[in-house]
C-alpha cells in the first residue's frame, strides 16, 4: 500500500493512516496469548492446589492427635470439622483450617499429652494464610485471561474490518489495469478474493 500510496490517496488513505494500522497489527503481535495467559493460570492453579495439600497434611498430623485423644467418634473429635478432608473444595478447606486452628487453641492443654504444640497451629495459621492468597491469585489469573482474549479479539476484528476495506480498495483500483496488482490485494485464494461462504449442511 505504501508503494501504491498515490492510487490510495482519492480514496482517503493517509500515509498517517496506513502507520496507525501497522501500530494496530505490530500491537496484536506482541500482545499476549490465549496460550500464554493458559499458562499463567495453570500456574497458579498448580501453586494453589499443592498448598491446599500442605494444608491438608498439617490438618491430619493435628487430627491423628485428636483421634488419639478422643476416638473419632467422639463429638470433640467431629468439633474439629475435618470429615471428607480430602474432597473438600477450596473455600471449605480454608474454613476448615481456620476451624482446627481455632479449636486446637481451645483444646491445646488436653492434647498436648498427645504431641500438639501451638507451633503446629501457627504452622497452620500461616499455611491457611498463603492458601488464601493462592486462591485469590488463581482467580485473578483466570479473570486475567477473559480480559485477555476480549481485548484481543477485539483488538483483531478491529484489524480485520480495516484489512478488508484496504484490500477491497486495491482490488478496485486495480482490477482492470493491473493483475500482478490487483493479487497483491487478495486476501483469500478464491475468484472473487472474498471469503467463501461455508456450505449449507446436507439434508439427512
Amino acid at each position: 500500500m505504501r508503494r501504491d500510496a498515490s492510487a490510495f490517496t482519492p480514496f482517503g488513505v493517509t500515509a498517517a493512516g496506513l502507520t496507525a494500522f501497522e501500530t494496530s497489527v505490530n500491537s496484536f503481535m506482541n500482545s499476549v496469548t490465549d496460550i500464554e495467559a493458559l499458562a499463567d493460570q495453570v500456574t497458579a492453579t498448580a501453586a494453589k492446589d499443592a498448598k491446599a495439600e500442605q494444608l491438608r497434611v498439617a490438618i491430619r498430623a493435628v487430627m491423628t492427635r485428636v483421634e488419639a485423644k478422643y476416638g473419632t467418634a467422639s463429638a470433640r473429635y467431629r468439633k474439629f470439622g475435618t470429615s471428607e478432608l480430602s474432597q473438600q473444595p477450596d473455600s471449605d478447606l480454608l474454613i476448615t483450617g481456620k476451624r482446627v486452628v481455632r479449636v486446637g487453641t481451645l483444646g491445646l492443654t488436653d492434647l498436648a499429652a498427645n504431641g500438639l504444640t501451638a507451633a503446629m497451629l501457627a504452622a497452620i495459621t500461616t499455611l491457611c494464610n498463603e492458601f488464601d492468597a493462592l486462591m485469590l491469585d488463581a482467580k485473578l489469573k483466570a479473570a486475567d485471561r477473559d480480559v485477555i482474549q476480549e481485548d484481543r479479539v477485539e483488538a483483531g476484528n478491529a484489524i480485520y474490518t480495516q484489512l478488508v476495506s484496504y484490500t477491497t480498495t486495491g482490488r478496485n483500483i486495480w482490477e482492470t489495469s493491473d493483475l500482478a496488482k490487483y493479487n497483491d490485494y487478495v486476501i483469500y485464494n478464491t475468484v472473487s478474493g472474498e471469503a467463501e461462504a461455508p456450505e449449507e449442511p446436507a439434508n439427512a
